[in-house]
């Protein structure tokens, strides 16, 4: 019997003395900061306490999922010793992106032996506008100055901010410094002036911040008031058909009745419907007014929509413009001028077009004087196609040539390059070229075509 408890005691004694020799630390944690900001590279710290309840070794701490952990150099702790170690936490790249929640992490101790335990921690990964709220008062008619609180949500400290408010109602620009979860109160005065011209409803407001030479943009919504008690708000959108939605809501404790009005002139108002027909109709000058009138009961609203639908007047209009130029082109026989424009690729990438000028005699005319005008934005490249101009203006952007007399049939052909360093994406037009000539003792002009070039961004 005495014999077969002999390998257990042994058994017993090993595993103790491995025990003793395995890393055994006993790690708590303490947030300095927890959160990290993306924007400003700014980490979250902690304060590691460590003790060690095994042999005295050098230990060193990081990670392998994506968060930076410095110090990197090892930390000697004896046996039975505790030490706090201070360390800084960086998400890297593939980890930089804002977070609802809070990021939980496995870290790992290793010794000199390569034995490693492991712990956790978890922190919150912002960006630079999570880390500020800025909520502006309600703005009503009476109101002279409106109350801006700006917090910071992090413990951080901020020892420069600079704040630039723009909106509808006034533009305010401040600078000052933001402790950790601090908040500042900043009183802007309203231009009364101004506030008169403008409907109730909700208006926008942009932040501006700048803190250590980074820029964020923060948008509140700022309420405007027609009487305390309602709220009313108004978005327009569309432009062939536009469509205006007018909501009006009784936001007190008891009935209210609530004026909404809109107003067409006399134009549109041929080719406007109303979801809802309004309670009361009135002509002044070229202006129709639509008044809608309702009682509401609490936390009631009256919603209206305007639709203009202007598609069938521009058909008309186009009818009509094209008929003006026929005719224009009609009472002008003599002498026809035309203008076109290409595009021109450059070595440098410059946006570069080539205009060509054309300009062709019906019947024999003489002294004429070709002016065409530059667009704004843009240089002259002199270099010209077989004519060249017989003035340059730059000062004006205008280029002249003048010829002394066309034949029936006779054409001259003028070429020019203008270029902008600026790139330009969209519909770029160009202003029409005129020209006068004499005919039977008689002045007269002739005016080109509008032309225009599209540039289309470049698709990846």
């Amino acid at each position: 019997m005495k014999r077969s408890f002999v390998p257990i005691i042994l058994f017993v004694i090993l595993i103790n003395i491995l025990s003793a020799n395995a890393i055994n630390l006993e790690v708590t944690s303490k947030p300095v900061s927890n959160t990290a900001i993306i924007d400003l590279d700014e980490p979250a710290v902690f304060d590691l306490i460590i003790k060690n309840l095994g042999d005295g070794d050098t230990f060193k701490i990081y990670s392998l999922v994506g968060i930076d952990i410095t110090p990197k150099e090892p930390i000697r702790i004896e046996s039975g010793d505790t030490k706090i170690v201070s360390v800084r936490l960086m998400p890297e790249e593939s980890l930089k992106v804002k977070r609802e929640t809070p990021f939980t992490f496995e870290y790992k101790i290793s010794n000199s032996k390569n034995e490693i335990q492991k712990e956790t921690l978890s922190i919150n990964i912002l960006d630079l506008s999570s880390i500020f709220s800025i909520t502006p008062e309600i703005i009503h008619p009476n109101t002279e100055k409106i109350l801006i609180t700006i917090k910071n949500k992090g413990a951080f400290d901020f020892s420069s901010v600079n704040l630039k408010l723009t909106s509808i109602f006034f533009d305010h620009e401040k600078a000052f410094s933001l402790g950790p979860n601090e908040k500042k109160e900043i009183l802007v005065s309203i231009n009364k002036e101004k506030l008169k011209t403008i409907d109730a409803g909700t208006y926008l407001m942009g932040s501006k911040i700048t803190v250590r030479e980074k820029i964020v943009n923060v948008q509140s919504e700022i309420k405007f008031l027609e009487q305390e008690g309602v709220d009313i708000s108004e978005i327009n959108r569309g432009f062939i058909i536009q469509k205006t939605e007018i909501v009006g809501k009784n936001t007190g404790n008891t009935k209210k009745t609530i004026t909404l009005d809109a107003e067409k002139n006399l134009i549109s108002y041929l080719f406007t419907t109303t979801n809802l027909p309004p309670s009361t109709t009135k002509t002044a000058g070229f202006k129709k007014f639509y008044i809608w009138e309702r009682e509401l009961t609490p936390n009631e609203e009256l919603k209206v929509e305007l639709k203009t639908n202007w598609f069938f007047p521009i058909i008309i209009l186009i009818i009509i413009i094209t008929g003006i130029v026929l005719i224009r082109k009609s009472i002008y026989p003599n002498l026809e001028l035309t203008k076109r424009v290409s595009y021109v690729k450059t070595k440098g990438g410059e946006f570069a077009l080539k205009i060509t000028l054309k300009l062709r005699a019906k019947n024999y005319v003489e002294r004429i004087n070709i002016i065409d005008k530059l667009p704004s934005l843009v240089e002259l490249y002199r270099k010209f196609g077989l004519i060249h101009p017989d003035k340059i203006d730059l000062d004006n952007k205008r280029l002249e040539w003048n010829i002394e007399s066309l034949n029936k049939g006779e054409s001259r052909i003028f070429t020019y390059i203008i270029y902008s360093k600026i790139g330009v994406v969209g519909r770029f037009e160009l202003p029409e070229a005129r020209a006068s000539y004499e005919k039977d003792g008689q002045i007269k002009e002739v005016y080109s075509n509008r032309s225009y070039y599209i540039n289309e961004p470049k698709r990846y």
